[in-house]
């Protein structure tokens, strides 16, 4: 196995998600509903229908706004972005107001030449992370944990954990060293791509380097903070983890096509993952177990889903409001054009206004998944093909809305 994997990272944010203060215009709600339509094929596009925007704020006035007019422009954006980059394919879903569109563009598998779907799944890496402190925040309403609680007190072995609470694990500021960062590490993981890693095993290898600063005394995303808080969560509740997030998440939230890999029955429909090496695109859907990244990145979902689950979080469907406070409480994070880490939540800016969200990147996929709420528009971008920029696609369609 190439060490390109290596290179692209196992499922890191390099640039953790969104950031905020770079956009100033925003889109108001559109009045209409729309419905989509289309079996198959690459798009389902959005059925007939005019939305219209109101003016700034929600008071009347505003732009008609096509949604098929929308739609065909999406789709063509799409496919200029899989044109010029390069990609096997990607698929996307996109919300603006009542005006929704599902997309796809290329090929599922390069070898059958089988085509992108808008319904596929993927790999979508670190975004499972917001999902991870969803539901250590639902435990926090119930009383179960509480953010400032130390990690010793649920998990046994964490470096420093006496001094290092929940919330700095939820947030990048434990200092804990990043197991996806270690050689040894990525021996293991490339000469035994079936090899199964507890949470524990990904921890030890972790403890065995320095950390990064003491608790609380910096930002550095690591992926090691989130196998810990799987842990946590199965101490707090007393569930498995891909439990507790189809009873807490996925089943109320209606995410028919979302699982935890390695943790529960896989979903039949993954698309097949690419990295590329010496120019050549190599198959690495498989890589790697699914339990090298746990609860840090084995999440596998659709666009749709995606989308879905960002605006239910961000509108306060699946979190209360003091649970959404401390989500979007912001710790300063520059990578690249995010400014801001929250609780497994990232800002960015747009021309849409502040978007939250995150991104992914793991053996053979890489995503992208905001919602922008002042505008009431979400966009989530999944691509399978490890250097892909999916963040690109993201702002190319936030071009596109905005010129709507």
């Amino acid at each position: 196995m190439s060490r390109v994997l290596q290179r692209t990272a196992l499922f890191a944010c390099a640039g953790a998600a969104l950031l905020a203060g770079c956009g100033s215009s925003s889109l108001a709600s559109l009045q209409a509903e729309a419905t989509s339509i289309g079996e198959g094929g690459r798009s389902d596009g959005i059925e007939r229908g005019e939305a219209r925007a109101a003016g700034a704020g929600g008071a009347g006035g505003g732009t008609s706004v096509d949604c098929d007019e929308v739609s065909a422009e999406l789709q063509a954006a799409l496919d200029a972005a899989v044109a010029d980059q390069g990609l096997p394919g990607a698929a996307a879903a996109v919300r603006l107001g009542a005006c929704s569109w599902r997309g796809a563009s290329g090929i599922a598998d390069a070898a059958t030449k089988v085509p992108m779907r808008p319904d596929d799944l993927f790999r979508v890496g670190s975004i499972t992370k917001t999902f991870m402190a969803t539901l250590a925040l639902m435990l926090r309403a119930e009383g179960r944990l509480s953010l400032d609680d130390g990690v010793s007190r649920y998990v046994e072995g964490v470096p420093d954990g006496e001094r290092t609470s929940v919330r700095q694990i939820l947030n990048h500021t434990s200092g804990i060293y990043d197991f996806t960062q270690s050689d040894e590490f990525w021996s293991a993981a490339l000469s035994d791509p079936e090899r199964a890693w507890t949470p524990r095993e990904l921890i030890e290898v972790a403890a065995s380097h320095p950390p990064y600063f003491a608790p609380g005394q910096g930002f550095a995303y690591s992926n090691t903070n989130y196998i810990i808080a799987g842990l946590i969560l199965e101490a707090a509740s007393g569930e498995p983890v891909g439990e507790l997030l189809r009873a807490r998440i996925l089943e109320p939230a209606g995410l028919a096509r979302t699982y935890l890999d390695g943790a529960e029955a896989a979903l039949p429909g993954l698309v097949r993952g690419y990295g590329i090496d010496r120019g050549k695109l190599v198959d690495t859907t498989s890589a790697a177990d699914p339990s090298a990244a746990g609860t840090a990145g084995a999440l596998v979902s659709t666009a749709e889903d995606l989308t879905r689950f960002y605006r239910k979080v961000l509108d306060g469907e699946l979190l209360g409001p003091a649970e959404l406070a401390e989500m979007t409480t912001w710790m300063d994070a520059r990578l690249g054009d995010v400014t801001g880490y929250g609780l497994g939540l990232s800002r960015r800016g747009s021309q849409l206004g502040p978007q939250y969200g995150h991104d992914g990147g793991i053996w053979g996929f890489t995503s992208s998944s905001y919602h922008a709420v002042d505008s009431d528009a979400s966009i989530t971008v999944l691509v399978n093909l490890e250097v892909g920029d999916a963040r690109r696609i993201v702002d190319d369609m936030s071009d596109v809305l905005m010129m709507r």
